[in-house]
């Protein structure tokens, strides 16, 4: 079952960051509704060439903040989101081939490994720049 409206995600207490999460997780939550509506396959996805699109942007520039910051875990944290970008592909290629019960499925799977990522990968890394003085 898709999930209706959920709250603000969690800060970092890293303004710019926390501002892109909160466009991520509302470009998600519109992707989320128009599925629950039944939306055709051509809405659906320009909802997640949308949700790629500024994935592909948050996601590079967060890693660029970590190198300029000399962050520890940048490599590792980068890994994870590629992880986030492989499963939204899953989810655009099953609503190109047309398993919209399956597509359902693996945004479901986004969702909660972008909130499992919000609250361990980025917590860690909003403390290390709040450690330097970002905020």
């Amino acid at each position: 079952m898709i999930s209706s409206t959920r709250s603000a995600p969690p800060s970092i207490n890293v303004r710019m960051i926390d501002d892109q999460h909160a466009v991520l997780i509302e470009k998600i939550e519109r992707l989320e509704q128009a599925m629950a509506v039944g939306d055709d396959a051509a809405a659906l996805s320009q909802l997640i060439r949308d949700l790629d699109d500024y994935a592909r942007y948050h996601l590079p520039m967060e890693e660029r903040i970590m190198k300029s910051c000399a962050y520890p875990l940048r490599d590792m944290h980068a890994l994870e989101h590629e992880k986030c970008l492989r499963r939204l592909l899953e989810v655009e290629r099953m609503v190109t081939e047309g398993h919209p019960a399956a597509a359902v499925e693996m945004l479901s799977r986004l969702r909660a490994w972008l909130d499992s990522h919000l609250l361990e990968w980025d917590a860690k890394l909003g403390k290390f720049l709040n450690s330097r003085g970002v905020a």
